[in-house]
């Protein structure tokens, strides 16, 4: 795939956790009394995962943005088009602790009045031999499993799972005071850093914004459960759906395929293993990628085409490049409510 386009998710839908509190209900008349049920238990993770996720606190929400300006001689700037700044959200409307396993509930908002949530297509992955769709917006379930929570991203038919997380810590940071003055790496090393940018002189928020009343931010921490298979295009066109554009259609076999240049690199039959994968018959890098979360390129033996993709195996962590770093971290930053409320009232743009 061109430039690692396997990897950019419709949706890095957050999971969050919160304090559940169920209240007991109890009864009785004539001297006698009722039996109460017991609260759930829940780990702490899964505690502040529900105080930001539960759709009753707000929801989640996981700031993209990348803006471009043009300046004029005046000391004035526009926007370009193709700038966006905005959120992927996401919440539940009861617990899994209660009610087992349920569906998110998943969107996107507008952080800026001026500018449109761009146009993503789904991720594409292998599953059983076949090439499958994703959904935009994400489609997840979400249970629970001792301590940690489970995300199941689903294929477009709402059944088959492609992508499997284990949330495994929740942080809650609380916000209060000026947005100016919040820590670094919530303004810094996200997407919010593209509104702390001066351009001639003109600030892309109002510095004398406050936070609302229970605004916070919660860092997750999450790897993949199971080897994950992805595909998409070779090179182009670029198509969406269950069709990808491969690499090569006269090779029938991996054997035949190599070299191959890719990954600014050329790649030998030697430089991987042939395996199955994901039901497909397939060749895997011995080395890793040059990506924040650690992935293999794959070429794929398919239909008479070779195709390209990536491998991200079990237990492997989600990992992000801060803005303007060149080290990952291994948890995002995400939104309850008030916080990104705060947000879409103070930019200028």
């Amino acid at each position: 795939m061109t430039q690692h386009d396997y990897m950019k998710r419709a949706a890095y839908i957050a999971a969050f956790t919160a304090i559940f509190q169920l209240s007991a209900c109890g009864g009785g008349g004539g001297g006698s009394s009722a039996s109460s049920t017991p609260a759930p238990t829940l780990s702490a993770a899964q505690q502040n995962y529900e105080n930001v996720v539960l759709s009753g606190n707000g929801g989640a929400h996981y700031v993209l943005g990348a803006l471009s300006f043009t300046t004029n001689n005046s000391g004035g700037f526009t926007i370009n088009a193709g700038s966006y700044f905005y959120t992927q959200d996401a919440s539940l409307s009861a617990s899994p602790a209660v009610a087992g396993t349920q569906r998110l509930t998943t969107g996107t908002s507008m952080l800026s009045a001026s500018l449109a949530v761009p146009t993503v297509s789904p991720q594409r992955y292998v599953v059983n031999g076949a090439i499958v769709a994703g959904t935009i917006p994400a489609t997840v379930q979400i249970s629970y499993s001792g301590a940690n929570v489970v995300e199941t991203y689903l294929a477009s038919d709402g059944q088959t799972p492609v992508e499997t997380f284990q949330g495994t810590s929740y942080t809650s940071v609380p916000l209060a005071g000026a947005i100016a003055n919040s820590p670094a790496e919530l303004l810094t090393d996200t997407a919010l850093s593209v509104i702390t940018n001066t351009i001639n002189g003109q600030s892309l928020y109002n510095k004398q914004s406050t936070w609302q009343p229970n605004a916070a931010y919660i860092k997750e921490t999450r790897n993949y459960v199971g080897d994950t298979a992805f595909t998409g295009d070779c090179t182009a066109p670029a198509t969406t759906g269950t069709s990808v554009t491969p690499c090569n259609s006269t090779a029938s076999t991996l054997e035949g395929f190599f070299p191959f240049a890719m990954d600014n690199k050329t790649y030998n039959l030697t430089d991987g293993q042939i395996v199955t994968l994901a039901g497909a018959r397939a060749w895997v890098s011995n080395a890793a990628l040059s990506t924040a979360t650690t992935e293999y390129r794959v070429f794929y033996q398919m239909n008479g085409h070779i195709n390209s993709g990536a491998l991200v195996r079990n237990g492997t962590p989600i990992a992000i490049l801060p803005a303007g770093g060149t080290t990952p971290q291994n948890f995002q930053i995400f939104l309850n409510g008030a916080a990104a409320q705060s947000i879409k009232a103070a930019v200028t743009f």
